[in-house]
């Protein structure tokens, strides 16, 4: 009996540790701001910044902050349309946000995440807004850092 309870046990601390190394760690905006110093001005104070910061959006951070891989968090320049959409979807869904985005068109062609305080980043000129959404271009408006 003793030793199928030792199994069991062996059992679940090995799964117990593959389940933890499989999930991905946070690292806290702090961290972040380490090489990103330029976006810390960007979103200081707005919504942007609270809860879980830059990985609210890009996803936890910790290996990417360990091996700088760039392909170890989300990246709204390498993502599709509908990839941003989804991603700024989990907290921007609302019904003017569903009636216009449609197509292949980023959130990306028309808003900026880190510089949307800046009016002239917040949208693209009106007359761009008064194009049918799909003739947008879907290259982001991410200004230089």
């Amino acid at each position: 009996m003793n030793l199928r309870i030792a199994s069991l046990l062996l059992v679940v601390c090995i799964s117990a540790t593959a389940f933890a190394q499989e999930q991905p760690r946070y690292a806290g905006k702090d961290a972040c701001f380490q090489c990103h110093a330029s976006q810390q001005k960007t979103v200081a104070g707005t919504p942007h910044d609270s809860g879980r910061g830059c990985e609210g959006c890009h996803g936890p951070a910790e290996a990417h902050v360990r091996s700088t891989d760039k392909k170890s968090v989300f990246s709204f320049r390498r993502a599709s349309a509908a990839e941003v959409r989804e991603r700024c979807g989990q907290c921007h869904a609302n019904p003017t946000m569903a009636q216009h985005a449609v197509g292949d068109v980023s959130c990306l062609a028309c808003h900026s995440s880190h510089h949307y305080l800046k009016k002239k980043y917040l949208l693209r000129p009106a007359d761009d807004m008064l194009q049918h959404p799909a003739s947008i271009t879907t290259e982001p408006r991410i200004p230089a850092a």
